[in-house]
């Protein structure tokens, strides 16, 4: 009886884990024709046209610009149109949209993504961040929040860091918490957040 208990419990582990490990995968979306965000992205589509790539950042030049990025002051303007980075740069200061920007344009990386979602699943406004792709791996990029990048695959995604909409050189993307969002009736959020 007790090895039918061992063997029990082993399956139950295995199972969690493997539950974890299938909503641990990365959402990168589906391609959208429309958001609706896109008239407050007019900022966001002109830095993310022009990111060339002429040198990949490697992981410590992300860090130290997520520090810069992490002590510019918090200060909240406009709640759907992010500030340019030239001005984020100019006041030290922006909201998780402006520092976003800021940041995917010091990066100058043609693989980032700004993202418009939830930092985690009981916010009530939305907040931005930046996903970026290094070797091979995605990477949550949020100045905002943190000084560190935050390995995608290791955050539970249904708690924090879901994405709605994402938005990167070649266009724009809808995901799965958009779906769920709308399927509940969940509104009232806005796109302005700390």
């Amino acid at each position: 009886m007790n090895m039918k208990k061992l063997i029990l419990s082993v399956i139950g582990v295995v199972i969690a884990q493997a539950c974890f490990a299938s909503t641990a995968t990365i959402d990168l979306g589906t391609t959208a024709g429309y958001t609706p965000y896109d008239r407050y992205m007019s900022p966001v589509k002109q830095v993310l046209s022009h990111l060339s790539g002429a040198q990949t950042p490697t992981m410590d030049k992300v860090r130290q610009l997520m520090t810069v990025g992490r002590n510019f002051r918090y200060s909240f303007t406009d709640p759907y149109t992010a500030a340019t980075p030239a001005v984020t740069a100019q006041i030290h200061a922006g909201d998780c949209k402006a520092k976003s920007l800021w940041l995917a344009d010091q990066l100058n990386d043609p693989n980032i993504r700004f993202v418009i979602g939830r930092a985690r699943s009981s916010s009530k406004i939305s907040h931005a961040w930046l996903m970026w792709k290094n070797e091979g791996q995605w990477w949550i990029l949020d100045c905002t929040n943190t000084n560190q990048p935050i390995a995608a695959d290791r955050i539970n995604p249904n708690r924090e860091y879901i994405p709605l909409y994402s938005f990167s050189k070649d266009g724009s993307y809808r995901h799965h918490a958009t779906e769920m969002l709308i399927a509940s009736n969940m509104t009232g959020y806005t796109v302005a957040s700390r």
